[in-house]
């Protein structure tokens, strides 16, 4: 299935990408299944704190994955 993952803040500064699409092994079902894909790919992800939205939407990682998702990899924000 095709997976839009966009990275934000530092995280594209780790990743060296804005946005990138992938067609995913039959085996990543789960957010979880495809984050272990992305931190297997970038590793310096696996020592950062973020969470991961689900076409805009934060739910968990045992969510399902659908051909043509759009997921943001979203570091955490400050501000007032």
């Amino acid at each position: 299935m095709l997976i839009t993952i966009k990275y934000f803040g530092m995280l594209t500064e780790l990743t060296k990408q804005h946005q990138e699409t992938l067609n995913t092994p039959d085996a990543v079902m789960t957010i979880q299944d495809l984050e272990l894909l992305i931190t297997a790919k970038y590793p310096a992800l696996k020592n950062t704190t973020y969470n991961i939205a689900q076409n805009q939407k934060i739910g968990n990682k045992q969510q399902q994955l659908n051909n043509g998702d759009e997921l943001a990899f979203l570091p955490p924000f400050a501000g007032g």
